[in-house]
């Protein structure tokens, strides 16, 4: 079956799934963090984190998407990099600035901090992240170094026995933590992705239903995977999960036009600068505003809308250039390989 082109709706989901934990950031974290001044604030958004699962089953159906279409391990890893460290490296380097002059010093990292941060990979080595949200860049390294083995050994195309094993690791990963709860089975579970591996699946397995038809073999994946989230992440993530995969299969079913709105497609567009410049720059705004007397919900349009700019810069001026920069240097030399061979 040849190739379907990516539908617009998958990224216009992606936008909305930011703004959704922008709101949980602002609304909810910041008060555990900080306290709001006024009381009773709005509580609505208290779910908003699970907009992150959706950031994962929609980078499940993505990346396998571009895993089955590269030509090899360096061509995926080096694609992902050209993608991700420019805007990354922009934003950290903004936020440290910015929080290195606010009066939240507990949200200050260190200059050691901040050049780790520079690789993505200060998770693994015990540094402070410079914004909270980056944790989640761990779990999405982890999936991307998952990929990069799959196609090592020419295992990409082996979908259902890659993920059920993955799922069988993982749940024995979960059960030994349940049982022996150390240090050691915490660090496991945390860095093998053990918690959110049914999310990535759940997403591969609707990139193989959108190519090849909806086979009973990856509904029943999908049902496998959400058994596996009841039962190790609890009774609401699951219900969160079944509700994605209801917007899913209304999706690949053609049944959610409205999410070809060109400016939810914009937003799908801003959502990775969005994601990352957002969390710290925001408090600080939020704090700035209450202390000011601000402290109606309606004046979080102020940080809402300076993070939707910050985005709208870095997608024009630092995202869109650089991958054009870098993405021809790359192809550039790719090209040439082979008469180098010569």
């Amino acid at each position: 079956m040849s190739e379907k082109k990516r539908f617009t709706e998958i990224d216009a989901l992606r936008g909305i799934a930011a703004i959704i934990v922008v709101l949980y950031h602002y609304i909810i974290l910041y008060d555990e963090k900080f306290g709001h001044i006024k009381e009773n604030y709005i509580e609505i958004f208290s779910f908003g984190h699970y907009g992150v699962q959706l950031f994962f089953i929609i980078s499940g159906f993505v990346i396998y998407m571009s895993v089955l279409k590269v030509r090899s391990t360096s061509d995926f890893l080096t694609k992902r990099a050209i993608r991700l460290y420019p805007t990354y490296i922009f934003a950290i380097i903004v936020t440290f600035a910015v929080v290195g002059i606010s009066s939240l010093g507990t949200l200050k990292t260190g200059a050691a901090d901040m050049l780790v941060n520079l690789t993505m990979f200060q998770d693994f080595f015990g540094f402070k992240n410079v914004d909270g949200v980056y944790w989640s860049l761990r779990v999405e390294l982890t999936f991307y170094l998952l990929m990069a083995i799959l196609l090592i050994f020419k295992l990409e195309r082996k979908v259902m026995i890659f993920t059920g094993l993955w799922l069988l690791v993982s749940a024995a990963i979960q059960l030994t933590n349940g049982v022996m709860d150390t240090e050691m089975t915490s660090l496991l579970e945390k860095f093998s992705m053990s918690n959110y591996c049914q999310m990535f699946i759940i997403g591969i397995m609707f990139y193989y239903i959108w190519q090849h038809g909806n086979h009973l073999k990856y509904t029943l994946m999908i049902l496998v995977a959400v058994v596996y989230d009841f039962s190790f992440e609890g009774f609401t993530n699951g219900m969160f999960t079944l509700f994605f995969i209801g917007v899913f299969y209304l999706i690949l079913n053609d049944k959610m036009q409205w999410l070809k709105s060109d400016t939810l497609v914009y937003l799908g567009a801003l959502s990775f600068p969005l994601y990352l410049i957002h969390q710290n720059i925001g408090y600080i705004i939020i704090h700035k505003l209450e202390s000011m007397g601000y402290m109606h919900e309606v004046f979080l349009i102020i940080p809402i809308g300076i993070s939707l700019i910050l985005a709208h810069l870095i997608l024009h001026y630092v995202e869109k250039p650089s991958h054009n920069v870098l993405f021809k240097l790359y192809k550039d030399r790719r090209s040439a390989l082979p008469n180098m061979s010569r």
